[in-house]
C-alpha cells in the first residue's frame, strides 16, 4: 500500500520502468523458449497490474474517499492509514498533531501500529477526527454468554 507521496512517485516510475520492460518483451528475444518468453511477459503483467491498483487506490484516497468498513481488528492499521491520506494529513502533520515526530509516524505505519499503545490510537483516531457508526462484536464456538443471563 502507498503511503505517502514519496513512495507514490517511487511506484509511479517503478510502473512506468514495467512498462518499458514489457514494451521490450514483445519480440520474443533470441534463445527463449516460448513457453519462458510468455512466462516472463506474465509475469511483468502481474506487477503492472499491482501497481496500477495501488496507484488507483492512493487516487481514490487522495480524493476523500472517507468511509471505510472493517470486519476485524487486524484490518484497524491500513484504515487509519487510508484515513490519513483521505484527509489530506501527511505523517508530519499527524505527528505534529498527537506531539510525536514524524519518523514515529513513519514507523507506526510501515509495522501496522503494532507497536502503538491503546492511548496512542486513540491519539491518532481523535487527530484524524474518525467517528465509528457502528461496531458490533459476535463471539464465537462454545464460550458465548449463556443464553439463562
Amino acid at each position: 500500500m502507498i503511503q505517502n507521496k514519496h513512495q507514490y512517485k517511487v511506484t509511479n516510475s517503478k510502473l512506468k520502468e514495467l512498462e518499458q520492460s514489457l514494451a521490450n518483451l514483445a519480440a520474443n528475444p533470441e534463445g527463449l523458449s516460448e513457453r519462458l518468453w510468455q512466462s516472463q511477459q506474465a509475469g511483468v503483467r502481474v506487477w503492472i497490474d499491482r501497481l496500477k491498483a495501488e496507484i488507483a487506490e492512493y487516487d481514490g484516497l487522495q480524493q476523500g474517499e472517507s468511509v471505510f468498513k472493517i470486519s476485524s481488528l487486524t484490518e484497524l492499521p491500513i484504515a487509519l492509514i487510508k484515513a490519513r491520506i483521505a484527509s489530506g494529513m501527511t505523517q508530519k502533520e499527524l505527528a505534529e498533531k498527537i506531539g510525536v515526530k514524524e519518523q514515529q509516524i513513519q514507523r507506526y505505519e510501515a509495522n501496522h501500529y503494532d507497536s502503538a499503545s491503546f492511548e496512542r490510537l486513540r491519539e491518532v483516531f481523535e487527530a484524524l477526527g474518525i467517528s465509528f457508526k457502528e461496531i458490533i462484536m459476535e463471539i464465537e464456538g462454545s464460550a458465548a454468554i449463556p443464553k439463562s443471563l
